[in-house]
């Protein structure tokens, strides 16, 4: 369960340590470490495990950088790295330590997400919908790092947990309006505060952008809402979400369009369309001295629709609708025995998930009927999953506070999870075929130290594990006779669900924090992560298609490291990682690369979009009172394309990103200038390989997408406190 490497809290902030950081305002840097006291993923005082490594970014930190997406707010990191397959910022590939949330089915996914306490990793494919996650109504973003067993199942390279806004004792209102280039345009209003006994809290939101690219859109329309009560006793809420999206999607480009028009678009069409409604109960409850139980309720629907236009196979649309409800129930004990301090958690989940997937094959200019010659449109799969998740986790956190070994505490942490999938499939032409029952289930455990040597040193080391049940999609994809039709359209039969096998974790990872002097902090962490029968997405040569298999055994490991000092008015942080992500056990990987259409890796080959290194440095400078500067650039070392899992070809070339802004204010308004790639560097963010229809005999050829060109932004904000 638990990870405990890297800093435990941040030796600058002592106070902080001493209270157990509770509460985002605690950290001053830029997603600084802190010791996050609850030991609950159930929104707190903070989320996390009592003693774990936790990154957080509050909602200061989160507005001083002008982050549009969850993505970018959290890009800053060290150990963060982003990719964008889709060619639209709002659903770039978020990937902590060489390990994936994304919203593109097809990718290993290894990070769980969590809204308020609820998981919102989508049960299609546990890919992560990043554009509905309510960023202007977010208090702190808290990132844990490692397998966990209060977050469970699927939560190989961490968990990222979101907690909402809430109202406050006295009336606020804001209204927020932007603009810029490429059309961009935003409207937010929110307002809150007491209402009778309760306290509230309510927003909307509405976007659009034209795109730097050709149909490379998006608009998004939202409200959120939220009630709560509080007594000496306890603390309940009850939260809403409503949004409706439209997100296009113009993708990569062969290398031949790319240098002559950046912002095509190869296949216009693509689009993703999400609606999401969403409820969620938290309460919390002070039963006797030392006592506390806490539970989350939620029901979400959501439906999408995603749409692929094709030159060499008829354009695809698949129609998916999720409903799913939960209820965690959680009960913590604190004790107090002379020096020593105990800190006991226990809890157990229940989720019930049903998902309908419907995908249509659709003409296009090269394509009137199927392979078989029947007309379209055509429905080709019809299917659905009732899926039933269920957990349970106990973990003790022990601390000496006084004494010679004082500042010295252990965890250790079991968990249990099971997950069973109940297939029935009724596709026209062949209903039945891919019907079957497929269950998993898994045992974890971790085990970890850290000691608080003083005020300005603290050291950590842990070792934990972590289980991914396959996902539906994957499941019913993985049979290479018979694969999907693209990324996210289509569904493959595979009778009986047997090909896949879960994935395994286990952790080592070791961490030191330190402030050698006042206003200087220093960060450091090592860790290694074994992954035993990886999933992984391959595609045949010269088709659309994509089946999912087991690769053996893979690996991550890395070192991360962050420096901040404040001197004056000038903030100055630097954060550096190196992750090395190979696979262990050699195999034939198809591949549209070669003309056999395999590829064979060896032990120690990359894999692909994972940069080795990658450094960001920013810095703030309060030039007046009424006047904030910022300036930083991002680093992002060499990576191999999708489908060069063998490391034979050329890489995708290193690049870096540059950035400014300006924040100044008078009374109640705040006017903000921000700018992104300010020397207009041309680089690219995705790479892999496919045919190139439009060249004549389609040869196999590299497909990059093209990173964003300059970009301003300019705000202005009313806010009444």
């Amino acid at each position: 369960m638990l990870l405990l490497a890297g800093a435990l809290a941040t030796a600058a902030a002592p106070p902080a340590v001493a209270d157990g950081g509770a509460g985002a305002d605690a950290s001053p840097g830029y997603g600084e470490e802190v010791t996050v006291r609850a030991p609950s993923r159930l929104p707190d005082d903070g989320a996390g495990a009592a003693g774990a490594s936790v990154q957080v970014v509050d909602r200061a930190q989160l507005r001083a950088t002008g982050a549009q997406t969850l993505q970018e707010a959290l890009d800053r990191l060290p150990g963060v790295h982003l990719s964008d397959e889709q060619g639209n910022r709002y659903q770039q590939d978020l990937v902590v330590r060489g390990m994936t949330a994304s919203p593109v089915t097809g990718l290993p996914q290894g990070l769980s997400v969590f809204l308020d306490g609820v998981r919102v990793n989508e049960p299609g494919a546990e890919e992560v919908n990043f554009d509905l996650i309510p960023l202007d109504d977010v208090e702190r973003i808290e990132v844990v790092h490692g397998p966990n067993a209060i977050f469970g199942r699927n939560t190989l390279a961490g968990a990222i947990s979101i907690v909402t806004r809430r109202g406050g004792d006295h009336p606020e209102a804001a209204v927020e309006a932007e603009g810029g280039s490429w059309l961009q345009q935003s409207l937010r209003g929110r307002i809150s505060g007491p209402v009778g006994p309760l306290d509230g809290y309510l927003s909307v939101h509405e976007s659009s952008e034209q795109g730097w690219r050709a149909v490379g859109g998006a608009r998004s329309a939202a409200a959120f809402g939220k009630l709560g009560a509080r007594t000496e006793d306890t603390d309940v809420t009850l939260s809403t979400q409503l949004q409706v999206d439209r997100l296009e999607e113009p993708g990569p480009l062969p290398a031949s369009l790319l240098v002559r028009d950046p912002g095509a678009n190869y296949t216009p069409g693509d689009f993703f369309g999400p609606s999401l409604g969403m409820i969620v109960l938290n309460l919390r409850h002070r039963l006797a001295p030392g006592f506390s139980l806490s539970v989350n309720s939620f029901f979400r629907a959501l439906d999408t629709r995603q749409y692929n236009a094709n030159l060499i196979a008829p354009d695809t649309s698949q129609e998916e609708t999720t409903r799913s409800g939960g209820v965690t129930a959680q009960l913590e004990h604190r004790a107090r025995a002379g020096s020593l301090r105990n800190e006991l958690v226990g809890g157990v989940e229940a989720s019930l998930a049903t998902v309908h997937l419907v995908g249509t094959s659709g003409p296009n200019a090269g394509f009137a009927t199927t392979a078989g010659g029947l007309p379209l449109p055509r429905v080709t799969a019809d299917l659905s999953d009732r899926q039933v998740p269920l957990g349970a986790y106990l973990q003790d956190h022990l601390r000496v506070a006084a004494g010679p070994l004082a500042g010295l505490g252990a965890t250790g942490a079991v968990r249990w999870d099971r997950i069973s999938h109940a297939v029935v499939d009724g596709s026209p032409d062949a209903p039945g075929r891919a019907s079957g029952t497929a269950a998993f289930s898994a045992l974890t455990s971790s085990a970890g130290l850290d000691w608080a040597l003083g005020p300005r040193w603290k050291a950590s080391a842990s070792w934990s594990e972590g289980f991914r049940a396959p996902a539906f999609l994957e499941l019913t994809c993985a049979d290479p006779t018979a694969p999907c039709v693209g990324l996210q359209s289509g569904v493959a039969p595979d009778p009986g669900l047997g090909h896949l096998r879960p994935v395994r974790s286990s952790t080592v990872e070791m961490g030191l924090s330190a402030s050698p002097v006042d206003e200087v902090t220093v960060v450091a962490d090592v860790y290694r992560t074994d992954l035993r029968d990886d999933i992984y997405a391959v595609t045949p040569p010269n088709t659309p298609y994509v089946f999912f298999q087991n690769v053996g055994d893979t690996r991550r490991q890395g070192l991360e490291a962050q420096a901040r000092a404040a001197v004056g008015p000038l903030d100055l942080q630097v954060s550096y990682a190196f992750t090395l992500a190979t696979f262990e056990s050699p195999l034939a990987l198809a591949t549209p690369r070669t003309a056999a259409g395999t590829e064979a890796v060896a032990r120690g080959d990359r894999l692909p979009m994972i940069p080795e290194h990658r450094w960001t440095a920013d810095g703030r400078l309060h030039a007046l009172d009424w006047l904030d500067l910022t300036a930083g650039v991002t680093y992002v070392g060499s990576q191999y394309f999708v489908g060069d899992e063998a490391n034979v070809g050329p890489m995708l070339p290193a690049y870096a990103v540059t950035r400014a802004g300006v924040e100044a204010r008078w009374g109640a308004w705040t006017a903000s200038l921000r700018a992104t790639n300010l020397v207009g560097a041309t680089y690219q963010t995705f790479g892999t390989f496919a045919p190139d229809a439009r060249a004549p005999g389609q040869p196999i050829v590299p497909f990059l997408t093209p990173g964003a060109p300059l970009c301003v932004i300019a705000g202005l904000r009313w806010e009444r406190r």
